[in-house]
Parts: structure tokens; C-alpha cells; sequence
């Protein structure tokens, strides 16, 4: 046999067993795809995970509130995200109305109504809007944001619309979303694995957990397939996100001061690798900014920190909180604003003289 007919022997050999290999590989990946696709729990069309949702007529996850507000009642607002509207759970598990049952159990002051005013996706900017165009018609004795780390995602026609610039907020490529170009365009390699995600269930579900494990060995140290890297990135005076955050936070603490109510922020950290939490520093840019605003906040963190991150979520492809969260955080919340409520009779007896 000559050298020809062994090397295109050798050859078909090669090929066959990449041919096997890779069509192993996609028998596994099928597999792997429609087994995920049938465990993943399911979200029915007005449904969060098969729990209903009831919108009132302001468009807020609550029953219809008396307006004007009755005598002898006293009101909370409570702004935030989808991590307070309650994914997965039902609005009696959400943080407002936990709060709510429990201040009512103990109240020596008349009634009291906890709204859940959170909207799944917004934003500072767009919390602030809520408040100025629905929220202050409730009268709320106390303001509540319920402030995540991804609240600095920047929408430009957002401040432009809020606070008339001529010029608008320029540009700059950094946000807490899945591109900050100054770190990551999410392009070649990545690009290509973000196309595939939206698509398949199954990497969706192994993407992020890869990352974080080759993180934790120092094999890389890019943030190509870490959101949450991105978003503790954002968290500088060179983004447009963060600075309109800020100003976001101040105008509500300007509102809330005109109309007499008190204002208090809790600050929600990122439910993920929390026994080797990275979010430190960013937790600190918030609190210091709401010290030197006059901001009244709270840092849930602590009720977190070293604790499996997935034990608090809703499920196991979702890092929403789950009802045992919510409760942590109520239980938290309620001496802090027992004592906002002390404190703001204190005040409302001694104007009164």
C-alpha cells in the first residue's frame, strides 16, 4: 500500500470520528435542550410562574386605595423593580403587603396601607416619574425605594423627557446593560454565544454558571460573559446611568420633601455568588452618595452575605427573590420604619404648636 492510500485511510478514519464526535455532541445538546425546555418552570400569559396578577386601575400590582386618603390612616409607597413587584409570587408574599399585614398587627395609629408601586424593568429615572405622576396622589406618609444594582440602566429619552435639557446627556458607551464598550462590546466569541442564548434554554442556564466557576479559578478575569460584573463596573461618574440614577434619587427626595413625607432607601444586593460577594464597593458608592444627599438608607446585604445565592431565588433558572427573601427583607425593613414613623409624629406634633 502506498503512502497516498494510508494517508486517505488515515484520513477517513479522522473523519469519522470527528463526524461521531460531533454528531455525539449534538445528540447531547438536543437532549440537554428538551429536557431543560420541559423542566424550566413555565410563565403563562398573565401569570408570574402560574401565580395571577391583578393590576389596578394606576397599572400598579395592588387593590384601589381611597384618594383622598381617609383620616386615620397611614400610607407607605413602596417604588422598585421587578425584585419588589414579586415575580413568582403572590402579592400577599411581596415585601409591601408582608409589611403592610405586620405594621397592621401592632398599630396604635389608625390604619395602615402599604402600596406596591414597584414596576418589573424600571428604573430610577422612571421610578421618579411614577412617583410625580401617580404616586403622590396616595399622600404617602413614607416614600420606600427598594433601589437594585441594575437601576442604572441609562435611557436617554428618559432624561430628556424628565428634565427638558436642551442638550441631553451625552453618550457615553458605559451602562449597566449587556453593553458596556469601554469594557465589552460583546462581539466575536461572545456576540455569538449572546445569539445562541436567546435561543437555547439550556445555555442560557450554563453560560453565566461557566463564567463564574473559570472566575473563581482565576482562569479569566474578562467580564465578557458576567452581566454582573458589568453592572459593578457601571457604578463611576463616567456613566450616564449612575449620574442620572443620582439625580433620580434627588428628585425624589426634593418630592418627598415638598409633600411632607419622609423618604428611605433600601439597597438590594445582586443575588449571586454571595459567599464571595463582589458588590462591596458598590454598595458603599450608594450609601455615601445617599449620606452626603441627606438620604435616609438601608443596606439589606448583611441579611445575605454568605449565604447560597440560589437558595433565594424563585427558581433555579430565575435569580428572582423567592417568598422567604421577601419575608427577610420585610423583617429588616419594619423596626427601620417603625422608628420613620416615630420620628415623623415626633415631628408632626411639634410643627403643630
Amino acid at each position: 500500500m502506498n503512502i497516498g492510500s494510508l494517508l486517505k485511510k488515515k484520513w477517513l478514519t479522522i473523519s469519522k470520528n470527528l463526524l461521531l464526535l460531533v454528531s455525539s455532541l449534538l445528540i447531547c445538546f438536543v437532549f440537554l435542550e428538551v429536557t431543560f425546555r420541559i423542566i424550566v418552570p413555565k410563565n403563562p400569559l398573565g401569570t408570574t410562574y402560574g401565580k395571577p396578577i391583578s393590576i389596578n386601575s394606576d397599572g400598579l400590582r395592588d387593590r384601589e386605595f381611597v384618594i383622598p386618603k381617609p383620616d386615620n390612616t397611614y400610607r407607605i409607597l413602596v417604588l422598585g423593580d421587578s425584585f419588589t413587584w414579586g415575580v413568582g409570587l403572590d402579592v400577599e408574599e411581596t415585601i409591601p403587603k408582608l409589611l403592610e399585614r405586620r405594621l397592621s398587627e401592632s398599630s396604635e395609629i389608625g390604619n395602615f396601607e402599604v402600596i406596591n408601586a414597584a414596576i418589573p424593568g424600571y428604573n430610577t429615572i422612571e421610578e421618579f416619574l411614577l412617583l410625580r405622576e401617580k404616586g403622590l396622589k396616595y399622600k404617602p406618609d413614607i416614600v420606600l425605594l427598594i433601589y437594585n444594582l441594575n437601576d442604572i440602566e441609562y435611557l436617554m429619552h428618559l432624561s430628556e423627557k424628565t428634565y427638558g435639557d436642551k442638550e441631553p446627556t451625552p453618550v457615553v458607551e458605559i451602562d449597566s446593560g449587556e453593553d458596556i464598550t469601554k469594557y465589552s462590546k460583546n462581539s466575536g466569541f461572545r456576540g455569538l454565544v449572546l445569539k445562541i442564548e436567546r435561543h437555547s434554554v439550556f445555555v442560557r442556564f450554563l453560560v453565566p454558571r461557566v463564567g463564574s466557576l473559570l472566575r473563581r479559578m482565576n482562569l479569566i478575569q474578562s467580564t465578557e460573559f458576567s452581566w454582573v460584573q458589568k453592572i459593578y463596573q457601571g457604578f463611576t461618574n463616567e456613566n450616564p446611568g449612575w449620574l442620572e440614577s443620582k439625580r433620580g434619587l434627588t428628585k425624589i427626595a426634593e418630592a418627598c420633601r415638598v409633600n411632607d413625607c419622609d423618604f428611605l432607601i433600601a439597597v438590594y444586593p445582586l443575588l449571586v455568588e454571595l459567599d464571595n460577594y463582589k458588590g462591596y464597593n458598590v454598595h458603599r458608592t450608594i450609601l455615601e452618595f445617599c449620606r452626603t444627599a441627606g438620604i435616609k438608607a438601608v443596606d439589606l446585604l448583611p441579611i445575605f452575605e454568605n449565604t447560597k445565592a440560589q437558595s433565594h431565588w424563585i427558581n433555579f433558572m430565575d435569580s428572582h427573590p423567592n417568598a422567604n427573601a421577601h419575608k427577610m427583607i420585610a423583617e429588616t425593613l419594619l423596626p427601620v420604619i417603625r422608628n420613620q414613623i416615630k420620628s415623623h409624629r415626633v415631628d408632626t406634633v411639634s410643627n403643630s404648636r
